[in-house]
């Protein structure tokens, strides 16, 4: 490592304070932009690159999060193994590399660099979550990967059920094929043979023939099924002529089915009274002039302590999580119904159900973070009027958004 000297590592912690700054405003590529200038000035601390790696995670900047982790992990000697006199000092790296590897689709990875954080700092509550529900995850993926390779069974005509040889590799060459070849006797005859005629009544029917293929008559036709129309009598019904079997037999105009009216499915418009995730996956399919009502279904409807077992093990996504954002955002803009005290609590429990779902740390990275900003925001300037208890609600709750 070279010497730095004590004029370039003040003024590397300085550009470093001038980063932190930045990144708790949410400026994420200003706070890249001082923590790259501190690394340049003072390259042998670690810190630094995690705090760059933090601002790619944000920007999604996924194989340059995953750099700046393994050369601060170089650094500290936390590569490979934890034999280090800080070991703790490698919780955040192994975390924030855990994020960056899993969102490139590195799943195996990302739950191994999990596993190193949880085993250095067990009480870590977000490594702990994120750990649980990659477990889930990757059960998921196996799952789905199961069956994509069928094995060709091959057996001979004396072997038994239990001595059937299974290979995965099918036998390609000229030979094989060769061999496997037979010889199928065809035979011309008049008429199907009796098994395969599906055209017999329940009456006896002349013998199908080249000769009289083309004259022979249909089946007579279904009496009409419509429920108006008068039912003809037995004889009335024997006296009907038969049918010619024709393309025009067949048409649409001329089936008696016609008279039925095309089957009508009515797309429910109303809101389920008990929600689920299929229910709330539907909802936020709906078209953008059905907006407002759907946001105020998620305000007003889904009760905030219930979320985290709505969504249950599999976690809550973006989003879901967007759209409860956009209700508090847009509902705020009128709360003639509803008043300022009712809409901080509202907002508060909705913010602190979401915050206890499963993978909401997951999730909350990729979602907007100006929309959070701005949510919080409003919950911030509303509360001002609603007296000092609905602002510490506010300041609890961000609070556990910012340490998950």
């Amino acid at each position: 490592m070279p010497e730095i000297s004590p004029e370039a590592t003040a003024k590397a912690n300085d550009l470093k304070a001038k980063g932190n700054t930045a990144f708790g405003k949410k400026d994420f590529k200003t706070a890249l932009e001082y923590y790259t200038q501190a690394i340049k000035t003072n390259p042998t601390e670690p810190i630094f690159l995690s705090n760059r790696a933090a601002c790619h995670l944000q920007l999604e900047n996924w194989v340059a999060a995953e750099t700046d982790c393994n050369l601060a992990l170089v650094m500290i000697g936390q590569l490979v193994n934890d034999n280090v006199p800080n070991p703790k000092a490698g919780v955040k790296l192994f975390y924030r590399r855990g994020v960056s590897r899993r969102a490139q689709g590195k799943l195996a990875q990302a739950k191994a660099d999990w596993e190193r954080a949880f085993k250095l700092d067990p009480d870590n509550k977000s490594v702990k979550e994120d750990l649980n529900a990659m477990a889930w995850e990757l059960k998921k993926q196996e799952r789905n990967s199961r069956g994509t390779t069928k094995p060709i069974v091959k057996t001979t005509p004396s072997a038994k059920a239990s001595t059937q040889h299974v290979t995965t590799t099918p036998t390609t060459t000229t030979e094989s094929i060769t061999a496997k070849r037979t010889n199928i006797p065809i035979q011309i005859v008049d008429s199907l043979p009796k098994e395969f005629d599906f055209t017999e009544t329940s009456s006896p029917a002349p013998a199908t023939t080249r000769n009289n293929l083309r004259t022979t008559s249909a089946p007579k036709p279904m009496p009409s099924v419509d429920p108006v129309a008068p039912q003809k009598s037995a004889s009335q019904r024997s006296e009907s002529p038969t049918i010619p079997v024709s393309s025009a037999a067949l048409s649409p105009s001329s089936q008696t089915s016609s008279k039925i009216p095309p089957l009508q499915i009515a797309i429910p418009n109303s809101f389920p009274r008990t929600p689920n995730l299929y229910d709330l996956t539907q909802l936020i399919r709906r078209p953008p002039s059905e907006r407002l009502e759907v946001l105020t279904y998620f305000f007003n409807n889904i009760p905030p302590q219930q979320l985290p077992s709505i969504f249950g093990r599999g976690g809550i996504e973006g989003a879901f999580i967007e759209m409860f954002l956009d209700a508090i955002i847009v509902l705020s803009e009128d709360l003639e119904h509803t008043g300022e005290d009712e809409f901080v609590e509202r907002s508060t429990q909705l913010l602190k159900g979401i915050a206890a779902c499963d993978r909401f740390s997951i999730a909350k990275v990729f979602i907007d973070d100006k929309k959070v900003v701005k949510a919080f925001s409003v919950c911030d300037n509303i509360a001002l009027n609603c007296g000092e208890e609905a602002g510490h609600k506010v300041t609890e709750v961000q609070r556990i958004w910012k340490s998950l």
